[in-house]
């Protein structure tokens, strides 16, 4: 499975010549939704869901019941999953884990709700959230910023998932200044690697 890495928070993993994108929000490039063949979404935050660039595309949607509230017009497109639920997305293998996205504020309480997606037992996606899956995995992708970011937490949740290598997403907030300081505090954590993909590039997952 190819993994590749776009601005913030999107990825998109191609296997058997189908194409399935993951939080494609207002920072991703326009290349990450060429081809696309589902789409999951993990909370209805811009950055994580562009609404304008998605509802051009013919694609299915999963997401949770608040982001599927802003993509209402797209009728049967749009299937609403929570926490357990397991199912196939263009023949992608997917459970979902977790309900709340991570406190900014502690007088805001839960901004929303945030749905994790294990995708083919191999990579998974927290969204804005350090919600563990409950199986070993071989890519975990590590939020690195954002408003509710913390180190401490971020590490704890590097240690805990058996993950063969973790990579940074949720960088867009930071300088190549602050990303490499991520790298220092998350490379090794878990005798795990932590990779720093450039937008663009791309990873095998195995």
């Amino acid at each position: 499975m190819k993994l590749t890495k776009y601005t913030h928070a999107c990825v998109r993993l191609e296997k058997d010549g189908k194409v399935l994108l993951v939080d494609p929000g207002n920072f991703a490039e326009d290349e990450a939704f060429a081809g696309v063949d589902a789409i999951l979404v993990t909370h209805e935050h811009p950055d994580h869901l562009d609404v304008d660039r998605i509802k051009r595309l013919d694609a299915p949607i999963w997401t949770n019941a608040g982001a599927a509230a802003q993509l209402g017009e797209l009728g049967e497109r749009v299937s609403v999953v929570a926490e357990g639920d397991t199912f196939e997305a263009a023949g992608f293998a997917v459970r979902a884990y977790g309900k709340d996205h991570a406190i900014i504020l502690p007088e805001l309480g839960v901004p929303c709700v945030n749905v994790g997606y294990l995708i083919e037992d191999a990579v998974y996606h927290p969204g804005d959230s350090f919600t563990q899956p409950d199986r070993k995995v071989h890519t975990n992708l590590v939020p690195i910023g954002g408003p509710w970011f913390s180190l401490p937490p971020a590490v704890e949740y590097a240690r805990a998932v058996q993950a063969e290598q973790t990579i940074g997403i949720h960088e867009a907030p930071l300088s190549a200044v602050g990303q490499g300081q991520m790298k220092r505090f998350l490379d090794g954590q878990g005798d795990r690697p932590f990779v720093l993909v450039t937008p663009g590039d791309s990873v095998e997952v195995n």
